[in-house]
């Protein structure tokens, strides 16, 4: 990959797709839309086929951002602004003419990307655009459920209780009525996801989405159209305002009570996300300098299978703020 040389020629149908509004606003529409219309065209098929194709229809839905991305970075923020409004009013055109569906598709798939993108072409644009972008989406995510919350005279955490509940009941149902502790741990479980949904919601969307700009990035660097930020991921530091927001967050969520404490809570959960972030690339740093890739792939699938190893990586991420462990790390390989 190092030996690679930047500024490969990208295929020339490519090139045009991307150079014209149009074009790939039609591309944009598509992939935004295949989730949906893949698995329905191809209805008949076998299910394993239907199951594929369904999985192939959301990755293309998740690159949207990317697809985005690119186009903010080949042809600068007005460009990509164009090109997301004309791939909301297909939206709302395919919606039978309802606004939000558009609007939502213009907010989500097309502002939030562009301004992350365009952040992080500006200096120190790597921390800076995952800053922005946590934000941006733990607004989203917040405001989005206080607002469908409100609309139904529920309270917050009421109504991500009315959410979850068709899925734990279906659950209850199954379980034999005289096994107590069964269900006691269950309501438990139910308990617990009303109290972090919101935010590992968020932070769901926020790992898409940063994947999403640091794919896009590393095709704009290999085809030469990308002049920002090019620092490597393994050197992101969030910076002291991250860790005196997130200890802030926990204090907020122990002191505080009611929909401030839960807000706080959900939002330590987005910002220790972040933190984690960055204790993963100090301790992939390290595992490099030392030739222990295996060690490397290890600590990637352990990450993936079982959730409560994020937790000794906020950590690490929290104390390189203060403590900068990889300025004593030799690099490995270049």
């Amino acid at each position: 990959m190092d030996n690679q040389t930047p500024n490969q020629v990208m295929p020339a149908a490519v090139a045009y797709v991307l150079s014209h509004r149009l074009p790939c606003a039609a591309l944009m529409l598509v992939m935004m839309m295949a989730a949906v219309w893949l698995p329905v065209l191809l209805q008949g098929l076998p299910p394993f086929l239907i199951m594929l194709i369904a999985t192939l229809g959301l990755g293309l839905h998740i690159l949207t951002p990317a697809l985005i991305a690119l186009i903010t970075f080949g042809g600068g923020l007005m460009f990509g602004i164009h090109v997301a409004a004309l791939a909301a009013v297909g939206v709302t055109v395919l919606a039978g003419f309802a606004v939000l569906p558009g609007l939502m598709a213009f907010v989500v798939y097309g502002l939030i990307p562009i301004a992350a993108a365009a952040t992080m072409m500006r200096n120190d644009g790597v921390k800076r655009s995952a800053q922005l972008l946590a934000l941006l989406m733990g607004a989203l995510v917040f405001f989005g459920l206080m607002i469908t919350a409100m609309m139904q005279d529920l309270g917050l955490r009421e109504f991500i209780g009315q959410m979850l509940m068709p899925m734990f009941d279906e659950v209850q149902t199954q379980m034999p009525a005289s096994d107590v502790e069964a269900r006691q741990m269950l309501e438990q479980a139910r308990q617990t996801m009303i109290s972090v949904l919101p935010g590992l919601l968020a932070l769901g969307l926020w790992f898409a989405w940063w994947g999403d700009m640091v794919f896009a990035r590393n095709i704009a660097l290999r085809y030469n159209f990308y002049t920002g930020d090019a620092s490597g991921l393994l050197d992101l530091r969030l910076g002291k305002a991250m860790a005196y927001a997130f200890l802030g967050l926990l204090l907020l969520t122990n002191l505080g009570a009611g929909d401030l404490s839960y807000f706080a809570a959900n939002a330590a959960i987005l910002s220790g996300g972040l933190l984690a972030t960055q204790g993963v690339a100090v301790v992939h740093s390290w595992l490099k300098a030392k030739g222990l890739n295996f060690s490397i792939a290890l600590m990637y699938l352990m990450l993936l299978i079982w959730s409560v190893m994020i937790v000794p990586f906020v950590i690490v991420g929290l104390l390189d703020i203060w403590f900068d462990y990889r300025r004593n790390i030799p690099a490995a390989g270049g």
